[in-house]
């Protein structure tokens, strides 16, 4: 598999944001246990014996447990975090990988700093609807038509990896086991078939983030060196 370098690197996490901004878009979360009620999954089978009532209470409990909001609940609030992060993007039709490398850095509710070290130095900011872009030398860039809306997906993305809301409405979440997830679009016309997301067992970010999109492509994140609730937060 040829690997060429990439002339921006910032965008290749666009497809990520453009995910969470609209899961995160959607609002609260539905409750697992709720969900199986309506699909006529009563915990207690009518005329079933109490042991089999007891094992599917317990199974549909273990459920709503296994959910993001769940996951992130058993943990302290987290209000800022940073990251080292790779990225590798698979194209498919071209047979190339595209790979990024930097830091990231959020701060809840809205604030966000992407720095790009690899393949060129490029710095994004965030901060409610302020977006700057800048390059190597701290020099403010024309910010591209695609990053418009970035403000958006700065929110949306702090809110979910920092366990502000659950995407539950707009994806269905299938657990393998408790730390590792992939979450499937309800909605068909979705550009992505699947987001894998895997987290270390005593922390609430994920360690590596696997993207696949419909048209065959997909994009792998991994963060490392997670710093949580850092001194002095992790704003722009």
């Amino acid at each position: 598999m040829k690997i060429v370098p990439v002339h921006c690197g910032v965008p290749l996490l666009v497809p990520l944001l453009l995910a969470v901004g609209t899961a995160s878009a959607a609002g609260e979360p539905t409750a697992a246990v709720g969900a199986a009620l309506a699909a006529g999954e009563s915990p207690v089978a009518i005329g079933g014996a109490r042991g089999a009532g007891e094992s599917a209470v317990a199974g549909a409990t273990a459920t709503a447990e296994r959910s993001l909001a769940a996951r992130a609940a058993r943990f302290p609030l987290v209000q800022s975090a940073s990251a080292d992060f790779t990225q590798e993007r698979e194209v498919s039709l071209v047979d190339e990988v595209l790979r990024a490398s930097g830091t990231l850095s959020l701060q809840a509710p809205e604030a966000m700093r992407l720095a790009l070290v690899a393949p060129e130095r490029l710095t994004l900011l965030a901060d409610g609807a302020t977006v700057i872009l800048l390059d190597a030398a701290g020099t403010p860039l024309p910010l591209p038509p695609e990053f418009s809306s970035f403000g958006h997906f700065a929110r949306a993305l702090t809110e979910l990896l920092l366990g502000g809301r659950s995407p539950e409405r707009v994806f269905e979440e299938r657990w393998q086991g408790p730390d590792a997830v992939s979450l499937t679009p309800h909605d068909a016309a979705s550009p992505f078939a699947e987001i894998a997301l895997r987290f270390p067992p005593t922390g609430p970010l994920p360690e590596e983030i696997v993207l696949r999109e419909r048209s065959g492509d997909r994009t792998i994140i991994r963060l490392t060196t997670i710093h949580l609730n850092p001194p002095g937060g992790a704003s722009p």
